[in-house]
């Protein structure tokens, strides 16, 4: 993987104000929602603390005045109804406390869960969105693993931070203040016992996080590498299967399993040590709670009743200091995560439509032309893959691009597409300088066929419009026509909604090819970037792809890598590259007479068609 530190990154600060702030901008267009989630949290919190007041009132109210009526009595035999009346109306408002507290939990789940899937929507569609418009040689550079996990689980740990991080957080950090501030109130005594004791809580929670996040971090480290090495054989499955490399492969996953597998037991080990830990200082809390707040109901300085509240109390004291090293954890992760779906957030593409961008005229003839273009793709200061090339593609005419493998053919095309800018000198189109264009009209204006053209999962009609709302179902019609497709089309089972296997496995690949040809066809393209399949195909299928592709260039400006002798022969213009330099131009008789590159080639390369074709 080119750039592992990334699945590394870790939040350096317990509390990152400027990641705080970009995250609300997302927060922002909910915050009706989230104020919403907090009165719930304040209302599931208003009916915890009812609970123990209840309680309290119960025991110091009809409980002992029942018992103090017995005393004065001095029998059992005295009227409880009174008592028993005030304690069944206590009982039953406890019990419609815990009905409407469970509902008011169940709303403050759902809520928050909305409200976090509702943030989460918004970030990942801009940074889906902002993906998309980076430059390839961006994607080049980094893993489709890596990239896959910024999206999943990056984001998702973001929707962590709005439901079970930030906002509960926040909202314990107030209980804790609002529950010592009610201990003081009930006995002054105890509650400065539970302070002094609270440190250790605190301490053993602070020092369970730092382990517990170097744990996390090596997890997601782990799982990044597992899911890049998965999405990398699964891609070549084919030629795993091939070279028989199953048994390698299956090794080098269950070791990277095995690596991921000791993180997570890593992470399980600290969390299986931590809750005893804090269990035992609860009970330690609790136990003096209990030894001092006997004494304190035998010297007659606190009743029963207020005892029993305070001990309720301390449980949602306790609860939210326990939790501090999750809730910090969670916001650690979030951090981090953020910090990587910002940096992407924050790369501008390299290759982008100008503020001001030119129009492309609705005239446009397609006539292109490369003016000293240089490109290195490591930068001004690379080594050049082509040098100081120049060439004109005058509208309605074919180029014809060959050489041999490395010598630029590619490079070449995709700076035609604007896939790349160049290092060195410009390309025009019509005149102006590409770098000026509106990019998106510049490339509804082109009909491109790769070599390897991908196929969506979908159907075939989805495959061939590709979203494009000016292929019509009349142009598809007369595409399918042109391109000699409809003949195959008409063979699938179920027509143009035949649902095609991940990347068009289950066409051949000319079937794949002929689709392609169709597809640049539907969009009525002005100028065509072309590079043709090496791949060798039955004669009856070649002869369709050469008609297809006569039928895509006829009337249009073109720039073929060729490889078929057909398409050599055919064109206007034959550029032959070598070692980046354009060395030979021409047509295809006058190259030949000159007796160079091109004749050479055309020995090699074309000699089993030339043989064919004769």
């Amino acid at each position: 993987m080119s750039e592992p530190h990334e699945d590394d990154i870790v939040a350096t600060k317990a509390w990152d104000t400027a990641v705080i702030r970009r995250l609300a901008r997302y927060a922002r267009p909910h915050s009706r929602m989230f104020f919403v989630s907090f009165l719930v949290l304040i209302g599931v919190f208003a009916l915890q603390l009812a609970g123990p007041w209840i309680i309290k009132s119960a025991i110091d109210g009809p409980v002992l005045e029942a018992e103090e009526a017995r005393l004065a009595a001095g029998t059992d035999a005295f009227d409880t109804a009174p008592y028993l009346r005030e304690i069944g109306l206590l009982a039953a408002l406890y019990v419609l406390v815990i009905v409407v507290g469970a509902f008011l939990r169940y709303l403050e789940l759902s809520q928050l869960t909305r409200t976090g899937q509702a943030v989460i929507h918004d970030l990942r569609t801009e940074l889906f969105g902002h993906m998309q418009e980076l430059e390839l040689g961006w994607f080049d550079r980094r893993p489709t693993g890596a990239l896959v996990t910024r999206v999943t689980n990056d984001v998702e740990n973001l929707n962590e931070l709005f439901t079970s991080g930030l906002i509960v957080l926040i909202f314990d950090l107030l209980k804790v203040v609002i529950v010592l501030a009610l201990l003081f109130s009930v006995s002054t005594p105890l509650a400065l016992l539970v302070l002094g004791l609270t440190p250790v809580l605190i301490g053993v929670s602070l020092v369970f996080r730092g382990g517990a996040r170097r744990a996390h971090r090596k997890v997601r480290a782990r799982l990044a590498r597992l899911n890049g090495f998965l999405q990398e054989v699964l891609s070549g499955i084919r030629v795993v299967k091939v070279f028989r490399r199953e048994k390698r492969v299956s090794e080098r996953f269950e070791g990277m399993l095995a690596d991921y597998l000791q993180a997570n037991i890593r992470t399980i080990f600290l969390f299986a040590i931590f809750y005893p830990i804090i269990g035992i200082v609860t009970l330690i809390i609790q136990g003096s709670t209990v030894w001092a707040g006997g004494g304190a109901i035998a010297a007659g300085s606190i009743t029963p009743g207020d005892f029993i509240l305070f001990w309720f109390l301390l449980q949602y004291l306790v609860g939210p200091i326990r939790e501090l090293g999750e809730r910090y954890n969670v916001l650690q992760a979030a951090f981090a995560s953020a910090e990587r779906i910002f940096d992407i957030l924050d790369t501008r593409p390299a290759v982008a439509s100008p503020v001001e961008a030119t129009p492309v005229s609705p005239a446009f003839r397609g006539h292109i032309a490369f003016e000293d273009v240089s490109f290195s793709y490591a930068g001004p200061d690379g080594e050049r893959v082509v040098k100081d090339v120049s060439f004109e593609i005058p509208a309605g005419q074919t180029v014809a691009l060959v050489g041999a493998t490395g010598s630029g053919k590619s490079t070449l095309v995709s700076l035609a597409l604007r896939f790349f800018d160049p290092t060195r000198g410009r390309i025009t189109v019509d005149g102006t300088d590409l770098r000026e264009l509106d990019l998106e009209g510049y490339r509804r204006r082109l009909g491109i066929v790769l070599q390897e053209d991908f196929l969506f999962t979908g159907t075939v009609r989805h495959n061939l419009e590709l979203g494009r709302s000016w292929v019509t179902p009349e142009s598809l019609a007369r595409a399918l026509e042109t391109s000699t497709a409809g003949e195959l089309v008409a063979r699938l089972p179920e027509g143009l909604d035949t649902e095609v296997a991940e990347r068009g496995t289950s066409l051949s690949t000319g079937e794949r090819e002929l689709l392609a040809i169709a597809r640049a066809l539907a969009g009525n393209p002005s100028l065509v970037i072309l590079d043709e399949a090496t791949s060798s195909v039955d004669s009856t299928t070649e002869a369709r792809i050469e008609e297809a592709t006569n039928q895509l260039l006829r009337g249009r400006s073109a720039l073929v890598v060729a490889h078929r002798l057909s398409t050599v022969r055919r064109a206007d213009r034959i550029l032959v590259l070598h070692h980046g330099e354009l060395r030979e131009s021409g047509n295809h008789e006058q190259l030949l007479a000159q007796g160079g590159i091109y004749a050479r080639l055309y020995a090699l390369q074309f000699r089993d068609g030339a043989a064919e074709a004769s």
